[in-house]
């Protein structure tokens, strides 16, 4: 019986825990034999070391996806070093979504991928991409939920961009510097998912303010510089999910706000229009 109880609890524990799933794609064609060789299980062990790897101390609301698609470009030989040139696409399969156009690591076959609190310059560069795309989705649970992600992703950006691997660093902190400072882009991002949240709870006064300063935020968002395209990326995933919202809320207004300031996916809200 006691086995049975121990059994029961700890199914019940596994059910509760959140994790961070993986999905990392790795394009190395344009390598030689040889340098391909050695990084034929890199994909998997960047998988491995995400998976494995507590990215906060703090028990995730959800399951978050981490998604990298990685092109190796380049490769050559610096003493015992093997160093490799590449770009990244990185998202979460949703609103957030980065290109790394730069990318440069050592890397022999067989180097096992550690966290530390020094740069290496392959861990570092997926610890940076993971804390953003993370303190991203944590936004959206906690008004600036996501500030202490984005603080560590700082950290490791300012520490690379000293790094004898430093290709790249400079443009990965201006990205966090620009993320985490748009107070507008981070108060829209939760104030959508609240007024969601708060129109199914019922409180459909209280979701049309919500919605109404999210609206605010959203136009303010877009038209500054440092968050244009970081809004922009978030209406490309959600337009057809908000648009809709803004019909079952029964706020026209806000629908004609939409189209004024995402002019890309108009052909949509004219068909949510013409159903009014």
């Amino acid at each position: 019986m006691k086995k049975i109880i121990i059994f029961c609890l700890l199914w019940t524990v596994s059910l509760s825990a959140q994790d961070v799933i993986a999905e990392i794609k790795l394009d190395m064609k344009n390598l030689d034999d040889v340098p391909r060789q050695a990084v034929s299980q890199l994909a998997y062990d960047i998988k491995y070391y995400i998976e494995n790897t507590e990215w906060t101390f703090e028990e995730l609301p959800t399951d978050f996806v981490i998604q990298a698609t990685i092109y190796l470009d380049g490769y050559s030989e610096s003493g015992s070093q093997h160093v490799y040139t590449g770009k990244a696409f990185w998202g979460n399969g949703d609103d957030q979504k980065y290109f790394d156009k730069s990318w440069q690591f050592a890397f022999n076959q067989g180097d096992a991928l550690t966290r530390s609190r020094t740069t290496i310059s392959i861990t570092s560069f997926i610890d940076y991409w993971v804390l953003t795309i993370l303190g991203g989705d944590l936004d959206t649970w906690n008004e600036f939920g996501g500030s202490q992600l984005y603080t560590e992703a700082r950290q490791v950006a300012r520490m690379g961009t000293g790094d004898s691997y430093s290709l790249g660093w400079k443009d990965r902190l201006e990205d966090i510097e620009k993320i985490s400072r748009s107070q507008n882009f981070r108060k829209m991002k939760f104030g959508y998912y609240e007024a969601i949240d708060q129109w199914d709870s019922g409180s459909k006064d209280l979701a049309r303010q919500t919605l109404e300063a999210f609206m605010r935020n959203l136009e303010q968002s877009k038209r500054q510089q440092d968050s244009r395209i970081f809004t922009q990326n978030f209406l490309n995933a959600k337009h057809k999910e908000l648009a809709d919202f803004i019909y079952e809320v029964g706020e026209l207004s806000f629908l004609q706000r939409l189209m004024r300031i995402d002019e890309d996916h108009n052909d949509y809200y004219n068909q949510v229009l013409v159903d009014w």
